[in-house]
């Protein structure tokens, strides 16, 4: 007589969705600060005689340009959203929020551009969320935020926290199949609760 097969376990974590605000950030200054390190790192090897008295100058812009450079590589690879067993976590470079699925209210698709109207950004900003603008982002409504607002906005852009209710909005590639596993985390979460 065989033995019937295991039960399938529940996985721990789900699949890491990376931020889009994160990583439009690394984009934004990945090639000028690799031309800037390039550039002054060339000529300090170089090191022409009518550049040394900006020996001190060219190294500053090299090393200060390598700083942006690991710090929005950083931010890239340490910003995302994963759906765990008790919550939702959103990981940050330096902080980590997490969601508890009690606390979820509703998850509404949405693009940007309603959420934040470009015309009551001002010129950065827009300039800096046009790629995003037409993205559908995730807005999560919740019954109250895990810390205070200003506590979160050290940490968060702007851009993460719901302007119109109490929530948080998430921008994913894939908010098709985020949403999908947050909305099987919610559903086994409450189940298990009964």
């Amino acid at each position: 007589m065989s033995n019937p097969p295991p039960a399938k376990e529940q996985p721990k974590r789900g699949k890491r969705h990376p931020l889009l605000y994160h990583q439009r950030l690394n984009e934004q200054y990945f090639w000028p600060a690799v031309l800037i390190v390039s550039l002054s790192a060339a000529l300090l090897i170089w090191g022409p005689e009518k550049l040394a008295p900006y020996r001190f100058f060219l190294t500053v812009a090299a090393s200060s340009c390598g700083l942006v450079l690991v710090l929005t590589l950083v931010y890239r690879l340490r910003a995302y959203a994963v759906c765990t067993i008790h919550g939702l976590r959103v990981q940050l470079p330096f902080y980590r929020l997490d969601i508890s699925y009690e606390e979820i209210k509703a998850v509404r698709p949405t693009e940007l551009f309603r959420l934040f109207p470009p015309s009551k950004q001002r010129w950065p900003q827009r300039r800096f969320l046009t790629p995003l603008f037409g993205n559908t982002v995730l807005s999560i409504e919740l019954e109250r935020l895990p810390h205070r607002t200003a506590w979160l906005r050290l940490w968060m852009s702007r851009y993460m926290l719901a302007p119109d209710r109490v929530g948080v909005v998430l921008a994913v590639r894939d908010w098709l199949s985020f949403r999908a596993e947050l909305d099987e985390s919610i559903t086994r979460y409450r189940k298990s609760r009964i």
